[in-house]
């Protein structure tokens, strides 16, 4: 995994509950307090999973609500730190069919010819009609943050979309096979407020519900 994916994850429970509570995901996951994620290098599969762990355990979160936050998270900070990816797409399929190619930019460098290949292999997609399908195969399982990042995608260009899962490594399969349906462009009241944005209020009043 990519160092970017644990730094935004830290520095949204810093701003969430403070330079305190990243100590303490640290600590619960085994980590150094003074390490910290750069964007181009490499954090271990099971690191990650151990961190995410640990946020939730902190931030007092169930791990699905944990990954809506995050996405929230993730896609407040990326259009402002990269916004030519979305500025080169006119729509909502072009970013969602460019979206392995920039995954797979960070690590160009980084890696040897054999471990860029695994990390190619994470995200292969394919169209189908009208539809995109996504394969995703990774340890850490992502796949439902994968699935509420595609829908802010939608919300980004000003579209309607269908983000189905197929098969899911939670449910036993090999691999997930999520399927991803345009719809067109998104009405007056097509706003669905369960994906509104969060911010870290939620996450402290959890913390201080639990004290």
């Amino acid at each position: 995994m990519i160092g970017f994916i644990p730094k935004l994850l830290l520095a949204l429970v810093e701003s969430s509950a403070g330079p305190e509570a990243v100590a303490e995901v640290k600590r619960r996951a085994g980590i150094a307090e003074d390490r910290h994620y750069r964007l181009n290098e490499i954090c271990e599969d099971r690191q990650w999973r151990s961190l995410f762990a640990a946020a939730c355990q902190t931030l007092r979160l169930e791990p699905a609500r944990a990954e809506e936050i995050f996405a929230d998270y993730f896609m407040q900070d990326v259009t402002r730190r990269f916004p030519e990816w979305f500025r080169m797409c006119r729509t909502a399929r072009e970013f969602l069919e460019r979206q392995p190619r920039i995954h797979n930019a960070f690590f160009q460098g980084i890696l040897s010819p054999e471990q860029r290949e695994k990390m190619r292999d994470k995200f292969t997609l394919e169209a189908d009609q009208q539809d995109l399908i996504v394969h995703y195969r990774s340890d850490n399982q992502l796949c439902r943050l994968y699935e509420i990042l595609a829908r802010k995608v939608f919300e980004h260009f000003g579209e309607r979309g269908a983000v189905e899962q197929e098969r899911c490594t939670h449910r036993g399969d090999t691999e997930c096979v999520i399927r991803i349906r345009f719809l067109g462009k998104a009405g007056a009241n097509d706003h669905d407020s369960r994906n509104s944005t969060c911010d870290g209020r939620e996450v402290a009043a959890s913390r201080r519900a639990d004290r």
